[in-house]
């Protein structure tokens, strides 16, 4: 199906009222003076629950102007995340180092599993040009303030691993991407707009707090931002810095958020021109009401324009990603994820900022009644310009994840299934 730019989509309250893990249900009800809105996805660990309170949103936006058929384009831009060092366009997501962060500091080869080389290699041979590494800033930064990579995973085998430094990880998850020729995009904060503090040497006494709160400040994030692209920006395989995974609720509210990004990107522009930078939307980077969620989101600023925006769809009933625990049925409407994208290509084109769009996760089961909407969905956003990343590999052999996209293996690890459908689709 072929996108072009339209009136704006009412969204719809989804139906169901079941209680989710991580990244609850995608809902949200207009209740006096705020519109209340949940997450999207589900993959491992779970943060939070209940509905979240979007501060500094109207609770009925005004409806955002329909934009002209013809995209407008940006000087120095390009139809997809391709410009100066980053991606082209088709990849996967690794979350080798972000599973349970409530479990810090995480055991290697447990909690925290580094990418097998299997796995670059074989969505290069695929031919994907990129992967979305993602991690918790805790895991990276423990204390606020502090030095990357102080804390160690606890490792039963071997004490002196240098693996158990999760710095060493994602340089060796660099290294290894350079080696197939697969960019990356860095997402080592997909934290949802909190992080873990109370770091002493130990996480005994630990406790969560938001972004934009006494115990995380904004500019404590803008410090871990800074370092992450000091330490890694220059890597070769290193195509972007994502500000962060799908935050919400934060205290800031929306409007927060924006200022908070413009600070990011000044202060990672003062020692990088070159790497380009990724901001993810408000409450869950949520595509559907991407217009009414970011209405300042457009206005960042790039000395070096290189800025991209990243939203997220999942095409289960209630847009979380969890698909039923991977046994939910796809819907009789195959283009349920081009409605659901719709608005946020409207808003880029809206803004100008055609081929600066990109989807961060998206993703169904591997079942044949998933296709027609899967495809619909990569057909409609490749032909709107935009960079996709499928949700997500999973670096455990076999793993029955409902979107897992890397193939069965036997015992000695040699492919055995065939492609997913999902990967398909994408590289088709």
């Amino acid at each position: 199906m072929t996108w072009k730019p339209q009136e704006p989509l009412t969204p719809m309250l989804p139906t169901g009222s079941e209680p989710l893990g991580r990244r609850h249900v995608l809902r949200w009800l207009s209740i006096g003076g705020a519109v209340l809105v949940t997450g999207c996805g589900g993959d491992s660990s779970a943060t939070g629950g209940g509905i979240d309170v979007v501060q500094g949103a109207a609770a009925s936006p005004d409806p955002v102007p329909s934009p002209t058929a013809t995209p407008a384009s940006t000087s120095g831009t390009q139809s997809s995340l391709a410009a100066r060092t980053t991606p082209t366009g088709r990849g996967v997501a690794f979350g080798s180092l972000e599973g349970s962060p409530d479990s810090l500091p995480g055991r290697l080869y447990g909690e925290v599993f580094p990418e097998p080389e299997s796995h670059f290699a074989y969505y290069a041979s695929k031919g994907c040009d990129h992967i979305r590494l993602e991690g918790a800033w805790e895991r990276l930064q423990p204390r606020l303030y502090g030095s990357l990579g102080e804390q160690l995973l606890g490792h039963y085998d071997d004490p002196n691993n240098p693996l158990r430094n999760p710095v060493a990880i994602v340089r060796r998850d660099l290294d290894m991407a350079a080696k197939y020729g697969l960019k990356v995009i860095l997402d080592l904060c997909h934290n949802y707009g909190s992080r873990y503090v109370g770091y002493d040497g130990t996480w005994a006494h630990m406790t969560r707090a938001q972004l934009g709160s006494a115990q995380v400040p904004v500019d404590a994030w803008i410090d871990f931002c800074v370092k992450v692209t000091q330490a890694f920006g220059n890597h070769p395989a290193v195509a972007s810095i994502e500000l962060m995974n799908e935050p919400h609720s934060l205290p800031i509210g929306n409007v927060g958020w924006a200022n908070a990004c413009q600070a990011a990107i000044t202060a990672i522009r003062q020692v990088n021109w070159n790497v380009a930078i990724v901001v993810g939307g408000y409450e869950w980077s949520n595509a559907q009401l991407w217009p009414y969620l970011n209405p300042t989101l457009h206005t960042l600023v790039d000395p070096a324009r290189n800025l991209f925006w990243s939203a997220h769809v999942y095409f289960d009933r209630d847009s979380s990603g969890t698909y039923g625990g991977g046994g939910e049925s796809a819907p009789a409407d195959a283009n349920v994820g081009v409605a659901r994208v719709t608005p946020f290509l409207n808003w880029l084109n809206q803004h100008g900022l055609y081929g600066r769009g990109h989807i961060g996760e998206f993703g169904a089961p591997n079942r044949a009644e998933w296709q027609p909407v899967v495809q619909n969905f990569v057909q409609a956003t490749k032909q709107a310009g935009l960079v996709l990343t499928a949700h997500q590999d999973v670096a455990y052999a076999n793993d029955t994840y409902q979107m897992n996209l890397f193939p069965t293996t036997d015992s000695s690890g040699r492919i055995t299934g065939a492609d997913r459908l999902v990967l398909q689709s994408l590289l088709s």
